[in-house]
């Protein structure tokens, strides 16, 4: 993964216990979203998390209190829909973002674990909460940052940025999802298209 994705807030995390290994934390929530990406939420239990570490069960509960706390601090790290980066040519820019969209989606570890974890969130209040506020401040960054770019134009165009963001992000969830892939070229004449003025 790039690493200009940036982080989501953290949840909170215990502070008792020896000082953190950060190498080793790092490893365990690595172990964490393997193991969510292969089994779901419903296989997603300490032994499993422990083995994969392996690091005994003590270890893992001097950091958190269950797998559910280690995998939500692990994904929402990693995971971003990334940073729409304006530079100045908002057609460029877009077909950028969309591929870095793509290849999110597309990873093996986390494109899984995106699925498991909206699935998730819809039943288990600790996973929706963190999973929805990560997502409305990465929503807002990208849309206040394209808008930006839309400003610039000779001609803006007739869709909102969020409306744009929605069709980019569709298209590569589907990629992955859905197995639907896209050519390059026709996701440069989608983003042409969503680039289009509204008529006179």
């Amino acid at each position: 993964m790039s690493s200009t994705l940036a982080p989501a807030p953290e949840p909170a995390r215990r502070s008792r216990g020896r000082p953190r290994d950060n190498v080793l934390q790092e490893r365990i929530k690595a172990a964490a979203l393997s193991v969510l990406a292969r089994h779901g939420f419903s296989g997603l239990t300490l032994e499993r998390v422990c083995a994969e570490a392996q690091v005994p069960k003590a270890t893992f509960y001097r950091r958190w209190d269950n797998p559910t706390a280690c995998v939500i601090e692990g994904f929402l790290e990693l995971w971003s829909e990334v940073e729409f980066e304006n530079k100045g040519d908002a057609a460029q820019d877009l077909e950028v973002f969309a591929h870095r969209l793509i290849d999110l989606y597309s990873h093996p570890v986390l494109g899984p674990c995106s699925v498991a974890m909206q699935t998730e969130s819809r039943v288990n209040r600790e996973v929706g909460a963190s999973q929805n506020t990560s997502a409305l401040q990465r929503r807002a960054r990208n849309a206040g940052a394209l808008q930006q770019a839309l400003n610039l134009m000779p001609a803006p165009p007739a869709l909102s940025a969020e409306l744009i963001l929605n069709v980019i992000n569709g298209v590569a969830r589907n990629v992955r999802s859905l197995n639907w892939p896209v050519s390059d070229e026709d996701l440069r004449l989608l983003i042409q298209s969503l680039l289009t003025p509204a008529q006179p």
